[in-house]
């Protein structure tokens, strides 16, 4: 069985492939998993939280994002990280940088919650930071 921590590295690695944010929802989510952006987006499940996806995809012109994982740490079921995303298109331009703290909740092999922190207003103008 993974640590939460492997888990959720796992899940981000995913994260940063072309196409990858819908496959690992549909990987690691479920149908009850709440996924949480602060201020922006609240869902539940692997569909309410593809069709997020979707709505970056569209809005912002997202097709992947790549991760600088700045700090890690496990306490229990929970993954805390201190991250700055890197989101891409499709044609592989940077389309914004967002630095977030983020939780995962993690039971067995499947993120049951994923909260992240970020200042939404840091986006109005690219959210590079």
């Amino acid at each position: 069985m993974p640590t939460p921590t492997q888990v959720v590295t796992d899940f981000i690695e995913q994260l940063g492939r072309p196409g990858g944010f819908a496959d690992a929802i549909r990987a690691f989510f479920t149908d009850s998993t709440r996924y949480l952006n602060v201020g922006m987006t609240d869902t539940t499940g692997i569909e309410e939280a593809l069709g997020v996806v979707q709505m970056f995809e569209q809005g912002m012109g997202m097709s992947y994002l790549k991760v600088d994982m700045l700090a890690i740490a496990e306490q229990g079921d929970k993954v805390l990280t201190e991250r700055i995303d890197h989101l891409y298109g499709p044609d592989g331009n940077l389309v914004m940088s967002v630095p977030l703290a983020g939780i995962f909740d993690v039971e067995g092999d499947k993120i049951t919650g994923w909260r992240d922190y970020f200042d939404t207003a840091g986006l109005a103008g690219g959210g590079s930071g």
